[in-house]
């Protein structure tokens, strides 16, 4: 029927260039003459974009503060761990002389070099008791309860009582004896720096005390 063509009638070749793959962009359609020109965008005020606050620097006193804190505590620290350390290793040295002093005395008894004794005691004992005196006092001793053959230290005996003195507990055997006996010794350091015994015994007795030596 001839007459009117609708779209579907239409061949494919005569669709729009926008439909046809063609690629070609239609004509921009003209501005109808009674529209105003607008040369200017419109006055819309613009929202600023909110910036990123910079991160604050610490301030030099800050610093100097923080660390000078810091000093300080590590400096108390060294200083505290100083003295303790000074304080340790002179009571252990303090220790170790008054025994040094004490094990002395009682190997020169066992030696019998009465001498060697005497130069052990403090000036406490050898104001009162003369050289002579003492060997005497030791040979006596010596023949009564008989030679010392062995002596050692009573375990957790040893007692600092001051800065400058030591007690200490020894065990004493004599070749006359059945059983072995306490010896109780004090150690104490002079004004030279020195460690010597004050006091041996029950008051300056070198035998047990009992039985009585006859």
């Amino acid at each position: 029927m001839q007459g009117r063509q609708g779209p579907r009638d239409r061949p494919f070749n005569q669709y729009p260039a926008d439909f046809n793959g063609t690629g070609k962009q239609r004509a921009i359609p003209r501005r109808p003459p009674n529209m105003a020109r607008i040369d200017h965008p419109p006055l819309t005020q613009r929202v600023a974009r909110p910036q990123r606050e910079a991160p604050r620097k610490k301030s030099l006193r800050r610093r100097i503060l923080f660390w000078g804190i810091v000093f300080l505590v590590a400096g108390a620290l060294a200083c505290g761990i100083g003295y303790a350390a000074v304080n340790f290793f002179a009571a252990t040295n303090a220790t170790a002389g008054a025994a040094v002093t004490a094990t002395d005395f009682l190997s020169a008894l066992s030696n019998q070099n009465y001498d060697q004794a005497y130069n052990d005691l403090d000036a406490t004992i050898t104001v009162q008791l003369a050289p002579d005196d003492f060997k005497q006092q030791a040979q006596a001793s010596d023949r009564c309860y008989g030679k010392v053959t062995d002596y050692s230290e009573v375990q957790n005996s040893a007692v600092q009582n001051n800065p400058k003195s030591y007690s200490y507990n020894f065990t004493i055997t004599r070749s006359k004896l059945t059983k072995p006996y306490t010896l109780h010794l004090t150690v104490q350091q002079n004004s030279n720096q020195d460690w010597r015994i004050s006091s041996y015994g029950n008051n300056n007795d070198l035998g047990p005390g009992q039985p009585p030596c006859s």
